[in-house]
């Protein structure tokens, strides 16, 4: 047990040695610098968390209500019905269906935060195809190019949930 204290301690003292070769700053843990405290932290990890969270629960709901569509599309048109469909909304979102002959859009705005999410199925030729993004405010024109549908000037693309996911 000694001889592991003594090797810690070194190996300690020859990082710390090494750091001040190198000129590397080395500051205190986020918690304990001076003019944070662990409070505003913690609340800034928790916000962080919660919109991860909104975003995934986005993501899983409108990537569900774009392969519903370009299924019921196949099958005759889009739905103007979210329960048709099998989807159901959270509780904290806010959903609006806009459905017409050559497109779907269902946009989710939750009661909190800032972003909004917005998926889009447009059928060009008579193919169907879709996007989901997610932005502030509403969306504009959502540009077709090459062979794809796009998100809106100033919003970002929402992919599938593998991106969302993190990495063990």
């Amino acid at each position: 047990m000694a001889l592991a204290l003594r090797l810690g301690l070194s190996t300690l003292l020859a990082l710390i040695g090494v750091a001040g070769l190198v000129q590397l700053t080395l500051q205190p843990p986020l918690a304990s610098r001076t003019g944070t405290s662990a409070a505003v932290v913690l609340a800034d990890l928790e916000a962080q968390e919660a919109l991860l969270d909104q975003r995934q629960q986005a993501a899983l709901l409108l990537n569900r209500f774009v392969g519903a569509q370009i299924t019921r599309y196949f099958w005759g048109g889009f739905s103007a019905y979210l329960d048709v469909l099998g989807i159901e909304v959270p509780q904290d979102m806010q959903p609006q269906l806009e459905v017409d002959d050559q497109s779907a859009q269902l946009t989710v705005t939750p009661r909190t935060g800032k972003e909004t999410y917005v998926a889009r199925v447009e059928a060009i030729e008579s193919v169907p195809r879709g996007v989901v993004c997610r932005g502030e405010g509403d969306p504009g024109a959502f540009p077709f190019q090459a062979d794809r549908l796009g998100c809106p000037l100033g919003w970002r693309s929402l992919g599938s949930l593998r991106r969302l996911r993190p990495t063990p």
